[in-house]
């Protein structure tokens, strides 16, 4: 499938989102922690019904300590005017600005547990196109294979 540069966009921003956004045990009788767990993740994400792609990724303990600063990628500076991330549920409102001043605003909610989630995002790209994703995410191991960044 040829990737449309919108696709890539809301790709990468779910991408972080699930760095930033994973947390929780699916104990009842346990409190969610307040990162997630390091290790192996695998991602999908969708554009609407359509799939966008799927990853996999190594989960350093540097990238679950992003886990209560919300989401941004190294190209965007992130701030939210809301950010709730708690008792398995998530909710993020704010905007997105990148190198150039552009701004995309972005809206995440979902649910997590310590080893997976879901996040549906709702944004406007910097040229103001609507998109809405979802992004499912599961840890599959403690480790990472080698190979995966």
């Amino acid at each position: 499938m040829m990737e449309h540069p919108f696709m890539r966009l809301i790709a990468l921003a779910l991408t972080t989102a699930g760095l930033a956004l994973a947390a929780g045990t699916s104990h009842a009788t346990q409190p969610a922690p307040a990162t997630i767990l390091p290790g192996h993740w695998e991602y999908s994400y969708k554009i609407g019904p359509i799939p966008a792609g799927d990853e996999s990724r190594c989960l350093k303990q540097a990238d679950v300590e992003q886990f209560a600063k919300g989401i941004c990628t190294r190209k965007y500076t992130c701030d939210y005017t809301t950010r709730v991330v708690k008792d398995g549920k998530i909710q993020l409102k704010g905007a997105w600005t990148d190198k150039k001043g552009r701004v995309a605003p972005v809206t995440a909610k979902g649910g997590y547990t310590a080893e997976s989630f879901k996040l549906d995002v709702k944004m406007k790209t910097i040229n103001g196109i609507p998109l809405a994703g979802v992004m499912d995410a599961r840890r599959v191991a403690a480790t990472c294979p080698a190979g995966i960044k």
